[in-house]
């Protein structure tokens, strides 16, 4: 397993299990001198960018141009709105490979392998992913 800090952004970390990429943590006080920091490589279906604007810029108003994507797995982030909880990952072959701490205001990319949560205390976690959700037996496997 490897941890390695982001070499562009305070507060970032990537966790790996040899060459996959299982998850980016951003912490709630990341930061970075850079303005526009994409955190996943172009290859990820999910893409996680974190971008720094002084105040009075201008965001362009904006839409997205429909276009079909193919995604050939699902992957997650979750907002930790409130709260503390432990993230366990795990590796292709269900070992665990890692734990952190997450509390309020952090965020997880999950993005291979697998993964679980023990809640440390009352917490409200935001998860975003590819839908829709198809129930619990035909969208995930328990380990």
């Amino acid at each position: 397993m490897t941890a390695t800090q982001s070499q562009r952004c305070r507060g970032v970390s990537l966790f790996h299990a040899g060459e996959t990429l299982l998850a980016i943590v951003v912490r709630a006080d990341a930061s970075s001198e850079d303005k526009y920091n994409f955190l996943t490589p172009h290859s990820e279906p999910l893409q996680l960018g974190m971008n720094f604007y002084k105040a009075g810029e201008v965001i362009k108003n904006h839409a997205h141009l429909p276009r079909e994507i193919r995604v050939g797995r699902v992957q997650e982030m979750i907002v930790i709105g409130h709260g503390r909880t432990r993230l366990k990952l795990y590796d292709d072959e269900r070992q665990q490979i890692a734990e952190t701490e997450l509390s309020q205001g952090d965020i997880v990319l999950l993005t291979g392998g697998g993964h679980g949560f023990e809640i440390l205390e009352d917490t409200k976690i935001v998860e975003v992913k590819q839908g829709p959700y198809d129930g619990h037996a035909r969208d995930k496997v328990l380990f």
